[in-house]
């Protein structure tokens, strides 16, 4: 049984709760953040911390924590749980939504924890999907909001097709995203993946490869990709913060994945010397 931290209390998970009136439950109206931890040391903190402030400002959402003693409660919350290694998630509301209340608005602050499920050793298979058929937000500079419907529906349609991820192509037919992960292509040593400008998420995993890609001296272009181009790719691979790297596959096309597997590798050495 896992221990999180609520509104600052630790609780067991079977006695976690969310008041109804917060207005994370009511509207979506908060962040998240989702951090991986091994051998208890989370993983590109300060990327995912700095990620966050920038989107409180962008949503005028204001706390009373900085990132130092978030650090201290999401490093609480690893060594209560006793837990060496997993995922921790950190998720910040506007809190209560009654204008009567004396807590009226202000910020409540969640953390939960679990450990690593289980990852594939093989390539996945993905699936592309329109993403106009999906609510799915889209906001320049993008927020990892809690307004995740349109991502968790087209998951399940992915899933029902035999998936494990779907990526999004838009109205143009220009690539974006996963529902909840990043997409790489390699072409003749050329890395390319979606560029911000779409509204699309940069992951803090999907940061640290392309880090990893240029001290390899890849050439590195984020650029807008035609769904039509997809089978000319020689390599694809998606990225999150509890996955690291996958690589993947779609119907009628099949790689090596010869640089793919050279990224990975460099990606988990960093991973463990984090």
């Amino acid at each position: 049984m896992m221990q999180y931290y609520i509104k600052g209390e630790f609780k067991s998970s079977l006695e976690a709760n969310i008041p109804f009136n917060d207005a994370g439950f009511l509207y979506g109206d908060g962040l998240f953040e989702t951090m991986r931890f091994d051998d208890k040391i989370i993983f590109s903190y300060n990327n995912h911390i700095n990620r966050l402030f920038k989107s409180l400002q962008i949503i005028d959402l204001k706390i009373n924590k900085d990132e130092f003693q978030i650090l201290n409660l999401l490093n609480k919350v690893i060594h209560i749980n006793n837990l060496k290694s997993g995922i921790i998630r950190l998720m910040i509301t506007r809190g209560n939504t009654d204008k009567e209340a004396s807590d009226y608005h202000v910020p409540c602050l969640y953390i939960s924890i679990k450990p690593f499920y289980s990852i594939p050793n093989t390539p996945v298979r993905v699936i592309y999907l329109n993403e106009t058929k999906y609510p799915i937000i889209r906001f320049t500079p993008a927020i990892k909001s809690m307004n995740y419907i349109g991502n968790m529906i087209s998951k399940r349609d992915c899933e029902r097709q035999g998936g494990f991820e779907p990526i999004f192509y838009n109205k143009e037919r220009i690539i974006t995203e996963c529902a909840i992960r990043n997409i790489f292509y390699i072409k003749d040593k050329l890395l390319l993946t979606p560029s911000l400008d779409l509204g699309i998420l940069s992951g803090v995993m999907r940061d640290t490869v392309l880090d990893i890609a240029r001290k390899l001296n890849f050439k590195i272009v984020e650029t807008h990709i035609s769904y039509d181009d997809i089978n000319s790719m020689d390599e694809a691979f998606i990225t999150s913060t509890g996955i690291g790297l996958l690589l993947c596959y779609w119907e009628d096309w099949e790689s090596k994945y010869i640089y793919t597997k050279i990224i990975k590798k460099e990606l988990f050495k960093r991973i463990k010397n984090n």
